[in-house]
């Protein structure tokens, strides 16, 4: 009798598994840039002048531009009623109109909206001479000293916010009289000036502004 051979037992292993990580991806946020309106105490005070300080600021031009030996050079700033004229020389100032030049340009506070703008202003000069020195003679040095640069310069010296424009030619008075009905010497000029005045606007502003940045992809 032949043996019965027990068949053999074959393993087949399974395939070991390789499992790969898929890569980390990595995102970039877009930056964002934020502004933050500062409180309204870290603001200055509004810029402007009355007429008053303008003609504060004329009159001390007009000293340095008039040299007068002998005598002093008296400025009136605007017309008074019922106010008696100081002996000449003397110089009075008005200011009879002014006009904006451009649309106004804006800035905010946390509170507060402020425009500003350019603005002629036109101011009418009378001269009054005497025997020390004639009117005509202050007009001209003074419409020699305004046109030019040197003005600029001076003013720069008294406000960043009013400046010498340019003058017109002078006018001489012919029949000038005054209160003692006296024949005045005398002569007129016209001067213009600019002038950047602020006005405040309350208003709801925001306080916050954030901006997202987007990024331009590499190549």
């Amino acid at each position: 009798m032949t043996e019965k051979k027990t068949p053999e037992k074959v393993t087949i292993k399974a395939p070991k598994v390789i499992t790969t990580k898929a890569p980390k991806v990595i995102t970039t946020k877009a930056p964002k840039v934020t502004a933050k309106s500062p409180k309204d105490g870290e603001f200055p005070e509004l810029k402007n002048l009355s007429y008053k300080e303008m003609y504060n600021i004329v009159g001390k031009f007009l000293r340095k531009a008039i040299p007068i030996k002998g005598a002093k050079l008296q400025i009136i700033k605007g017309f008074s009623n019922r106010t008696a004229t100081p002996k000449p020389p003397y110089v009075i100032l008005q200011i009879i109109d002014e006009n904006q030049l451009s649309t106004t340009e804006t800035r905010y506070t946390d509170k507060h909206k402020i425009l500003w703008a350019r603005s002629e202003i036109t101011m009418h000069m009378s001269f009054v001479g005497t025997g020390n020195v004639a009117a005509l003679q202050m007009a001209k040095s003074f419409t020699v000293r305004f046109n030019d640069s040197w003005a600029t310069e001076q003013f720069a010296q008294y406000s960043d916010i009013f400046f010498p424009l340019y003058s017109d030619d002078v006018k001489v008075e012919k029949f000038s009289i005054n209160a003692e009905d006296q024949y005045d010497d005398s002569c007129s000029v016209t001067s213009y000036f600019e002038y950047h005045p602020e006005f405040g606007v309350c208003t709801d502003s925001g306080k916050e502004i954030i901006m997202d940045m987007n990024i331009a992809d590499k190549e």
